[in-house]
């Protein structure tokens, strides 16, 4: 089975970490974890993508919608899976996230169940 990359982006720590962390049990290599948009972009550049990309949405100065509008203007990450997650999933966050292209939302706190069901359905992954 291809290894597939993920990239974390969080301005927490504690929730990179552990995301990663589940992700890694996963079975995705590599699992890189970034915590700005900015950091987020450079490292996608310089990987060339990933097959995975969670991020937070409430990051300042940009935010994970920021990201994602980013992510999603370049052809080279048209089937990069894009999670946002976020502890204020009103409507109007998830119907900008639907119409920026996002591919799942998680509501923090989450369990690593949900992690795994969401990782699941895009990749098929056990």
């Amino acid at each position: 089975m291809r290894h597939r990359s993920a990239l974390v982006v969080d301005d927490l720590e504690v929730m990179r970490r552990s995301v990663a962390n589940l992700l890694r049990k996963q079975g995705f290599s590599p699992v890189d974890e970034v915590s700005s948009v900015a950091e987020a972009l450079d490292a996608a550049a310089e990987i060339g993508g990933y097959d995975l990309i969670l991020s937070d949405w409430n990051m300042d100065p940009k935010t994970g919608l920021d990201l994602l509008i980013s992510v999603r203007s370049e052809v080279k990450y048209e089937n990069t899976v894009f999670v946002l997650m976020t502890a204020e999933p009103t409507d109007e966050k998830r119907a900008a996230a639907e119409a920026a292209g996002v591919s799942g939302f998680m509501v923090k706190p989450f369990g690593a169940s949900t992690l795994v069901s969401e990782v699941t359905e895009h990749f098929g992954m056990e």
